[in-house]
């Protein structure tokens, strides 16, 4: 191949990756911009208060809801985690067999199911304290509060945990639910 059509390839290859890479910048801040508001201020206990209004009653039984699901939810968090490190144990035994792994991968979704049935549960509870009104906007905001469990706290704030966050970015297995 001759000088020039070497350098004519690399101009076109040139080219062609910074179309590319202008591309990969102009998506990557448009959807920046599109990716929804900007999480509301407080945890989600307080949005849901404020959001649905909850009277002091409603605050209380909120309140004891949270305290029960969060002594529940850290013993399934623990053993989602006992599940995790079982899984990735196996990276010390080359010779694990696909049905071991396998096990020890549903032994960490079954954990992760229950958890999240769990949680699932917590909010039905919490829906049915609302009256009517209040419950229409609880499953108009319910996304963003699941959102802002699922994003991650910055280290030594409200709620942090010796050793952190579980790993994840999964409701159930992120931040707790509301208030903790």
């Amino acid at each position: 191949m001759s000088s020039a059509a070497k350098n004519k390839l690399l101009t076109a290859l040139v080219v062609i990756l910074l179309i590319a890479n202008a591309a990969t910048l102009i998506l990557f801040w448009m959807g920046k911009k599109t990716s929804g508001d900007p999480p509301p201020a407080g945890g989600p206990k307080e949005f849901l208060v404020k959001e649905l209004k909850l009277d002091t009653k409603q605050q209380a039984q909120l309140e004891t809801l949270v305290k029960e699901h969060r002594a529940v939810a850290e013993q399934l968090r623990g053993k989602t985690r006992e599940a995790k490190e079982a899984l990735f144990d196996l990276l010390k035994q080359p010779a694990a067999t696909d049905s071991t792994k396998q096990a020890a991968a549903k032994n960490v979704s079954a954990s992760t199911e229950e958890l999240d049935l769990l949680t699932l549960a917590h909010f039905q509870k919490i829906r049915a304290l609302c009256t009517p009104e209040q419950q229409q906007k609880f499953d108009e905001i319910i996304h963003q509060v699941t959102r802002m469990m699922a994003q991650p706290r910055p280290p030594g704030g409200p709620g942090d945990h010796p050793q952190g966050p579980p790993p994840g970015g999964h409701p159930g297995e992120g931040p707790p639910p509301p208030g903790q």
